[in-house]
């Protein structure tokens, strides 16, 4: 089943985050950026960005944040 596969969305900038916030409110998804700064942000619910809010990001709940190329 697809479901059972991850995704992972590369850049979480003005159209990578809002595609991988939404993707994981329903699959596994891995969202990868390769700033540090920006991914401890959105881990801690943050976009300075405003592309999408906290409580988007908190309802993405199969959403992975990350900036290590290993998990890729």
């Amino acid at each position: 089943m697809i479901r059972d596969k991850k995704l992972a969305v590369i850049g979480l900038g003005y159209v990578g985050l809002p595609l991988a916030t939404e993707f994981g409110k329903v699959r596994s998804t891995l969202g990868f950026d390769i700033s540090e700064s920006r991914v401890e942000e959105l881990r801690l619910g943050n976009d300075y960005t405003r592309e999408v809010t906290s409580d988007e990001l908190a309802r993405a709940i199969y959403l992975n944040i990350s900036s290590n190329c290993d998990d890729l």
